[in-house]
């Protein structure tokens, strides 16, 4: 399929889904963050020891907030989006990562840093693009390894 019939506002709105997937967790919106997959995902962190399956995006907002709710901050920088549609209603699309979780606590300590690309399928549901497979693959990454750790244990 030519990308020429595929509108520009389609991969305007890819692009803002996909950047919305890192602003909605950084927010701790989770109801807006839970809008955005289908009613079943193809969910993969197994590149950090994390869930993958598929899973009820009721099940991705738990593991989201569990996982990163009890941070001070984190922030998802995603960039060079690269779109591929294998019609009018398929398409995948990567994108770079980088993500910074910050949990104040031993100086040099408080700070993972992981650089890595998203691979995300999307399906077109009715007007609107939804998330039908997500891979999160890490590259790189430094700072406290176990930090993690700790800020599950802040989660409220």
């Amino acid at each position: 399929m030519k990308d020429s019939t595929i509108s520009a506002a389609d991969r305007i709105e890819i692009i803002e889904l996909i950047n919305q997937f890192g602003m909605f967790i950084d927010l701790r919106d989770w109801e807006n963050f839970s809008n955005l997959f289908a009613d079943s995902v193809e969910f993969d962190y197994s590149s950090i020891g994390e869930v993958a399956g598929n899973l009820k995006p009721k099940d991705i907002v738990n593991n989201a907030r569990n996982d990163l709710g009890g941070f001070q901050a984190t922030q998802h920088m995603i960039t060079n989006h690269h779109i591929k549609f294998s019609n009018n209603n398929d398409a995948t699309c990567q994108a770079h990562v980088r993500a910074f979780h910050y949990l104040p606590g031993e100086p040099g300590k408080d700070i993972l840093e992981m650089g890595g690309h998203y691979t995300a399928g999307l399906i077109r549901t009715g007007s609107t693009w939804k998330i039908k497979r997500w891979k999160f693959t890490v590259l790189w990454s430094r700072g406290n390894q176990q930090i993690f750790d700790v800020a599950r244990e802040k989660v409220v």
